[in-house]
């Protein structure tokens, strides 16, 4: 059984299954490391064709999230692959193939 804090302080008890039940409905299938890759092909080709675009503009024009994509984003940026000006982003040094 598994213990759950309610909103008025009070505990009630429910039973490992339901809990067990719900994480797994909260929780996305992990991407393969191909898709993971791809995701960031498309969004540096994005940048490469449209540079200067707003981490929600890329969102929009690839379909991601927008958390999504400014996680990815700042990823990227810690591996030189892009690099914001402002709220702006640009290609970075470092190509993705």
């Amino acid at each position: 059984m598994a213990r759950v804090a309610s909103a008025g302080g009070r505990r009630f008890t429910r039973g490992a299954a339901v809990v067990a039940e719900q994480s797994q409905a909260q929780s996305l299938p992990r991407a393969t490391p191909v898709a993971v890759l791809d995701r960031i092909r498309l969004l540096v080709r994005t940048l490469e064709e449209h540079p200067g675009l707003t981490a929600p503009e890329i969102a929009e024009r690839i379909g991601f999230g927008r958390r999504h994509t400014s996680l990815l984003l700042l990823r990227l940026q810690e591996h030189g692959h892009v690099q914001p000006d402002g709220r702006r982003w640009f290609t970075g040094p470092h190509s993705v193939d």
